[in-house]
């Protein structure tokens, strides 16, 4: 899948057809972003395999509206995570990926969710359902499933920094360690469909220094040396900084 600018991400989204704003739409990624994330984490899930679904999530919906009612985002979702699973090579019996999914759905009346998934009946629905959902993920990702996440550049480059600007080494991991935060932020907006992983890698370490100028010893134009381009820096780290402004209202 190339890559898409954010303009037409924002203007052309499917989503406006059903009066969809922006605004609302970012409430919707967030909350299937949170919800991948407590779902992965009840099912064990490596942080690649939660990323990797994530960002099927994210396809999906760059291509088909949250409005229409086959595109439930929870049951999406639940077919990213499992559809992640195999990709990733780390993956969960449907049966479970439905039984957890379900219960956190439905976490405010927990009891009740626990023995409505026990049934056969509500069990099988579930079940079809998420398979209907991933037979039109598979459509839509046109079975291409190579996703490359920033978390491996970030490391190699905040290694690089180390050895080149002479950074303490407690240093270089407070960078890193700050740098991955944002990445895993940064799943929760478009960016992996505008920007290739090493850019996101780079903006990220980018704005980490910024955070951590006062405790870094690292010259000004520091990034220079790392072929880093300024201005993609600066739109990946805006946009990273907006999902926390978004977040307090």
């Amino acid at each position: 899948m190339g890559f898409i600018p954010r303009s037409i991400l924002e203007e052309s989204s499917p989503s406006r057809q059903h009066g969809i704003d922006l605004h609302l739409e970012a409430t919707y990624r967030w909350s299937y972003c949170e919800f991948l994330k407590d779902a992965g984490m009840e099912l064990k899930m490596p942080q690649l395999t939660i990323a990797t679904a994530a960002v099927f999530c994210h396809r999906f919906f760059a291509c088909h509206s949250h409005g229409e009612p086959l595109n439930d985002r929870f049951m999406i979702a639940t077919a990213c995570l499992f559809l992640a699973g195999k990709v990733e090579e780390t993956p969960k019996p449907l049966k479970e990926v439905v039984r957890v999914s379900y219960l956190i759905q439905h976490k405010q009346e927990y009891e009740r969710a626990f023995r409505h998934i026990q049934q056969k009946v509500c069990l099988e629905e579930q079940r079809e359902s998420i398979l209907q959902a991933e037979r039109l993920l598979l459509h839509t990702l046109g079975f291409d499933f190579n996703v490359e996440h920033p978390y491996k550049h970030l490391l190699n480059v905040a290694k690089r920094i180390n050895q080149a600007q002479n950074v303490k080494e407690s240093d270089s991991r407070s960078l890193a360690q700050v740098a991955w935060n944002f990445a895993n932020d940064s799943l929760r907006t478009t960016l992996c469909l505008q920007f290739a992983a090493q850019d996101i890698a780079n903006a990220v370490l980018f704005l980490a220094a910024k955070l951590l100028h006062s405790t870094l010893d690292l010259p000004e134009d520091w990034w220079v040396v790392f072929e880093m381009k300024q201005s993609i820096c600066e739109d990946i780290s805006n946009q990273i900084m907006d999902l926390y402004d978004e977040s307090e209202h």
